[in-house]
């Protein structure tokens, strides 16, 4: 049962940062296009997405639920949303 709840887990959590990943990859590409972003914002984008990258490979890597993890996804998550709300 145990094994079950990880892989459960580890499918949704790599699943979540997939989406979000991929989010941030299409709105860098949107920057890079010039459409409605600065150099600022396509900065914080890639760190963005290098953190992702970071956060996923570790995931991978561990193949365990750690919570520090999906800690530091959420607080990407919220730094990349003030970026493209205008609020950071």
């Amino acid at each position: 049962m145990s094994e079950n709840v990880s892989i459960g887990w580890r499918a949704e959590f790599l699943a979540r940062l997939q989406r979000f990943t991929d989010e941030m990859l299409e709105s860098l590409h949107e920057a890079s296009q010039g459409k409605d972003a600065d150099e600022k914002e396509a900065r914080t984008l890639r760190f963005a997405i290098q953190k992702s990258l970071r956060i996923w490979d570790k995931a991978l890597r561990e193949g365990q639920r750690d919570p520090r993890l999906e800690e530091r996804l959420r607080q990407v998550e919220k730094q990349a949303s003030q970026v493209k709300s205008g609020e950071a």
